[in-house]
């Protein structure tokens, strides 16, 4: 996840004009305006196209764009490739220099596998309930505590069995993403489980912290062809509980090294809660941008640090998913079979079926996912809408 060209096009503008913008104060935004801060590029702001109620973003100023449009500046877009055409056209419309325009989101959706998750049909592994890593940012109390909350005994740890039926109950371009809401390893059988997803011809994703992993489980890792890995690391301040033992830089830098069988990167995407541990930045180096957005998952951290929307969205309004896609794609199975709407639902308010009972075709085809779909356009009512909550949840005008 190199943004060199990102930041040679930037250079570029920035020769030949007056100030340089960032489009979006949002998750895009910031990491852009990280990525450029860390290649020594200075940023004047951020431009919205409506009044933020953050006056200061990342100790810069939000500006409203229509204040400054006319003026000769660059700008750098940090949305997400859903709002680019919008963006565009506004910016055209109000006589922007388009050659002093830069598309800066689509590198962390070109880098961060967005694009490919939303048109594809993809189903998330929680491998096992309760996650040793415990990230400030991650509701783990919010889903135990539902997940539980009926049967102290339920399946905790999902089995080799388990996993050959999630196999044979999906479709073979489902994508096997290996996330879910814990850390994949925590379950001893991981490393198996996604050999079998790449012998079954499966593409492959996996978010993982490398968190007390062994190193011959990583030197097997590596050896894999996983089509898509992102690695989220040890931070400053702790709030990803990741033991910074020998071992763990060893691993860290083995990954970092690495290479897939077509000469790519072996990490597409790494990622912090806050600002990453110094020995670990100091191996990104060069190599890697390490994207820092924190959010509440849809109202299920209760933490206003982490961004958030200031109000729900109200029922009666059209909503569109910015990161499942129309027929919100991606869900998420857990230990027990269970299929969740996505990896939003901590609080499991949208139980889809049973994996292990029914096929994923089947299932979506009807009930809960059915009745929030058309929650979304309006058609039925529904009072617990998650997407209601959720920052990837975009309005439809």
């Amino acid at each position: 996840m190199n943004f060199g060209k990102l930041i040679e096009n930037v250079t570029a503008i920035q020769k030949e004009t007056d100030k340089l913008y960032i489009y979006g104060a949002g998750f895009y935004g910031k990491d852009v305006c990280r990525a450029l801060h860390n290649n020594d590029i200075k940023v004047d702001g951020f431009l919205v196209t409506k009044e933020n109620v953050n006056k200061e973003v990342l100790g810069l100023p939000v500006i409203l764009a229509e204040t400054v449009l006319k003026e000769n500046i660059g700008i750098v877009i940090g949305l997400s490739d859903t709002y680019i055409d919008e963006v565009m056209r506004y910016l055209e419309s109000n006589g922007v220099n388009m050659s002093h325009v830069v598309n800066g989101g689509k590198y962390i959706t070109d880098t961060g596998g967005r694009e490919d998750l939303r048109v594809s049909k993809v189903l998330e592994v929680s491998t096992i309930m309760g996650c040793s890593v415990n990230c400030k940012y991650c509701p783990q109390d919010v889903l135990l505590k539902k997940y539980y909350e009926n049967d102290r005994k339920r399946q905790r740890v999902m089995t080799i069995d388990n996993f050959k039926l999630i196999l044979k109950h999906t479709p073979e371009d489902c994508i096997i993403d290996f996330s879910g809401m814990t850390e994949p390893f925590n379950n001893p059988d991981c490393l198996e489980m996604i050999k079998m997803a790449c012998d079954a011809g499966r593409k492959v994703y996996l978010f993982t912290t490398l968190a007390e992993v062994d190193e011959q489980t990583v030197d097997e890792l590596i050896k894999l062809p996983i089509y898509y890995i992102t690695l989220h690391v040890a931070d400053k301040c702790g709030y990803a509980y990741i033991p910074t033992t020998e071992t763990y830089y060893r691993n860290v830098e083995k990954v970092l090294s690495a290479k897939k069988a077509d000469g790519s990167q072996f990490i597409d995407f790494l990622n912090a809660q806050t600002d990453p541990d110094e020995r670990i930045a100091e191996m990104a180096k060069g190599k890697y941008e390490i994207m820092r957005s924190v959010q509440n998952r849809a109202g299920n951290v209760k933490d206003d640090s982490a961004q958030h929307r200031e109000k729900d969205i109200e029922p009666g309004t059209k909503i569109k998913c910015c990161f499942c896609g129309d027929d919100l794609s991606n869900s998420l199975v857990l230990p027990d079979g269970t299929l969740l709407i996505c990896n939003m639902d901590y609080g499991m308010k949208h139980v889809l079926g049973n994996l292990y009972e029914e096929d994923y075709d089947t299932i979506r085809s009807k009930g809960e996912l059915q009745r929030v779909i058309r929650a979304l356009n309006c058609e039925e009512e529904m009072d617990e809408l998650l997407c209601r909550s959720c920052l990837l949840a975009r309005v439809e005008e």
